[in-house]
């Protein structure tokens, strides 16, 4: 078996039975946003990692070393918010093709100390080594958070309303106008090459829904609303049903798919990289998350279905058809995203 036969999911689930090695303080290990370690009676560390490859992750001639610098830290960063933490050091090893100019390096480097200046990350240290013929970039994050705010993929039960923080699928287009799949308007460019190349992570709207107590899952949309919702439904054993006319799509998306033909709810469904805050809240509290989003003058966000009984995720259509959707998101091992 091949490694294109299984997938990128299909062979973590295939190893994550070695690795379940009952430890004294490991809370969480494979399985989610973060690793979490339990330190104090109160409060837990969260630990992640990412790697971008170059041409996999990133083309390095559509993309700055600066922006570049500043994603490679974003994504980690958007884990921490996915499990309601607070970041707070990480690690960085660079892979080095050693025709490359010291001063992009310097670049990188700058877009890093920038981001993490902006969210008060500690640098700790790292590696470098070169590399034959590929940047390769990999961060790890520490974070911490209350033991009892934690927000894990395994929490939503059936009824819980399913909420988005902002809208999907302006990533995706970025990607494919980075490409040259599609040619936009000259005056949509900017907006979505920047939705790709240089990110926002959410910290601090993910530290707010955690200690409002309010949510019972959470996961940051890395490899498409499809598929990160399928990681909730799989962890939480549950389905979902999703309300078409109710994904968020950006006003610019829309415009977008009127001058290029392309299927905005298609993107924004399995496009992935928008590092959106998916969440559930049970249907008690449902009212409180408008509350709690107005009251740190946040904006709304967007309630696009309900958790339900048994398994897979299914769509509402506009005409009040169903369909039923498989969790399509990007996956390293599948050629055809490459």
């Amino acid at each position: 078996m091949k490694f294109s036969d299984i997938g990128e999911f299909g062979f973590i689930d295939s190893i994550k039975g070695q690795f379940d090695i009952p430890m004294e303080g490991v809370i969480k290990g494979i399985g989610d946003d973060c690793a979490v370690l339990s330190t104090t009676l109160d409060r837990v560390l969260l630990f992640t990692t990412d790697m971008l490859v170059q041409d996999i992750h990133f083309m390095i001639e559509r993309i700055s070393y600066y922006q570049l610098g500043r994603k490679a830290i974003a994504v980690n960063l958007s884990d921490i918010a996915a499990m309601g933490g607070r970041p707070l050091a990480a690690l960085i090893s660079i892979a080095i093709p050693v025709e490359t100019e010291v001063e992009a390096i310097h670049e990188l480097c700058r877009g890093m100390r920038d981001i993490c200046r902006q969210y008060n990350l500690a640098i700790g240290g790292g590696d470098t080594v070169a590399s034959p013929d590929k940047l390769v970039i990999n961060v790890a994050v520490a974070g911490e958070a209350k033991k009892s705010e934690v927000l894990y993929r395994s929490g939503a039960c059936p009824g819980d309303m399913i909420y988005l923080t902002g809208p999907v699928g302006d990533s995706a287009a970025g990607l494919k106008i980075l490409k040259n799949e599609i040619t936009p308007p000259e005056v949509m460019r900017d907006y979505f090459i920047k939705a790709h190349n240089d990110p926002a992570p959410l910290v601090e709207i993910g530290e707010i829904i955690a200690a409002s107590g309010l949510a019972s899952a959470m996961i940051d949309l890395s490899d498409g609303l499809l598929s990160d919702l399928g990681h909730i439904c799989e962890e939480s054993k549950a389905g979902a049903l999703l309300l078409a006319e109710k994904i968020p799509i950006s006003p610019e998306l829309t415009l977008l798919g009127d001058s290029t033909g392309l299927n905005p709810l298609e993107l924004a469904l399995s496009g992935g990289e928008d590092y959106q805050l998916l969440f559930t809240v049970p249907m008690e509290p449902e009212q409180g998350i408008d509350k709690l989003f107005k009251d740190h003058d946040l904006p709304a966000p967007h309630h696009i279905g309900e958790i339900g009984q048994g398994s897979g995720i299914r769509m509402k259509r506009a005409d009040g058809s169903f369909a039923e959707l498989q969790p399509m998101g990007f996956d390293h091992f599948n050629r055809s995203q490459r």
